[in-house]
């Protein structure tokens, strides 16, 4: 290994992979309405370009999961690499919203390898109270990316047009490659039996890895939770700048401020693993967070009550619980499967991005124009979705008590 696993150097690099995703989103929330204005398309039908991002983001893991247990994961790495910076440059260049659409799927596709690998990586070098300490590392640092992506991306909006926000991201995306590329080494371990590649195998190696509870309800309770943050992600342009009227500039510094409350949790999430406090108890703890500030914001929203006063520090207690619920979710999902973690991890990540596409979907749809009802009452109705899926079932399973302790 060029560089050490056990470094900041490889937590810095396994925090870029995932952070191309944020990146690719935030980035480019303050130019929805420049990306509207000069496709001749509205606002709403420009936020597809979010929406869509996450499908391919969502769709892609399912295939990277088995060619990483079979082939490795550096490989699987550096080919999303190269597909992420070639499709950010076809997106600075798209003539319609059409193209742009196309392109952004394939960004999608692209920044889905990083992302489930760096949770594989991990999963193949660490294990229990250091693995979850090293996500909440990895993800702290993580955050950096949508602080300060909005603000970036307003700033290069103003000086060179929405289209050089994806040139930057193209170049984003060849120095992350090549970081890769120069420093790190494979890392699936030697003694793993190859996962077969043919239908009949993968669809048998997808079925018990479904058939998991653990997996299966940490991924659900995971996926839930980033839906409630991606509907906040999705609806937050058209809340702060249109509803609020805040200025981009003003915008992403309180974008930042909000995505700050995740690194903060991060952070905390790590320490407090590192020092033996259980895992499930972190979790219930952000759960019960993350519901009951959604649910204000959702009285507030549907009462016409908001305003940047109550709004921005309900949503970074919000974010705040996000970083304390994903770390510890998203590895009490693949630790029970270790010898397939490529395809655990690709089932974390799909299902995550697939229900984070939905809410921003809803949030796109449902938004009337005058209101934050759907932005807040999405967001309400994932989290107590999550809070009850753990506290009914997750929390009840047989072999959940000692994983989690």
């Amino acid at each position: 290994m060029r560089i050490r696993p056990d470094s900041a150097a490889f937590v810095l690099l396994l925090a870029s992979l995932s952070a191309l995703p944020a990146l690719s989103t935030d980035m480019a929330l303050p130019a929805l309405a420049a990306i509207g204005l000069d496709l001749h398309v509205p606002p709403s039908s420009a936020a597809l370009t979010l929406s869509l991002f996450l499908a391919g983001f969502a769709i892609a893991p399912l295939a990277y999961g088995p060619l990483a247990d079979r082939y490795g994961r550096r490989p699987i790495v550096l080919f999303g690499g190269v597909l992420f910076s070639l499709a950010s440059a076809a997106c600075a260049l798209a003539p319609s919203l059409a193209s742009l659409l196309v392109f952004r799927v394939l960004q999608g596709v692209g920044a889905g390898a990083g992302s489930v690998m760096a949770l594989t990586i991990v999963r193949d070098l660490f294990q229990g109270h250091v693995a979850r300490a090293r996500l909440s590392y990895v993800a702290s640092m993580r955050i950096v990316a949508p602080m300060i992506a909005p603000t970036l991306g307003s700033w290069v909006m103003y000086f060179a047009g929405w289209r050089s926000i994806y040139w930057v991201m193209a170049l984003a995306g060849v120095a992350t490659t090549l970081a890769v590329y120069l420093g790190m080494t494979e890392t699936r371990p030697t003694g793993a039996t190859p996962v077969r590649i043919s239908v009949g195998a993968l669809l048998r190696t997808y079925a018990r890895v479904l058939g998991n509870p653990i997996l299966l309800g940490n991924t659900l309770v995971n996926a839930l939770t980033f839906g409630c943050q991606f509907a906040y992600i999705t609806g937050s342009p058209l809340l702060m700048m249109q509803l609020l009227g805040m200025s981009p500039q003003a915008f992403g510094a309180v974008f930042a401020m909000t995505a700050f409350g995740i690194m903060a949790a991060s952070l905390i999430n790590g320490r407090l693993n590192a020092r033996g406090i259980a895992p499930h108890k972190l979790l219930w703890t952000g759960l019960v967070l993350s519901s009951s500030t959604s649910v204000v914001l959702a009285v507030l929203g549907f009462a016409d009550a908001l305003s940047a006063w109550s709004l921005v520090p309900l949503l970074m207690l919000n974010t705040f619980s996000f970083g304390m619920i994903a770390p510890n979710a998203s590895h009490a999902a693949v630790e029970p499967l270790p010898e397939v973690a490529g395809v655990a991890s690709a089932v974390v990540s799909c299902v995550m991005m697939a229900v984070g596409a939905l809410s921003g979907s809803l949030v796109t749809l449902l938004y009337d124009g005058h209101s934050a009802r759907a932005i807040t009452g999405i967001m309400a109705v994932c989290t107590l979705s999550a809070l009850s899926l753990y506290a009914f079932w997750v929390r009840r399973l047989p072999a959940a008590a000692p994983r989690h302790a």
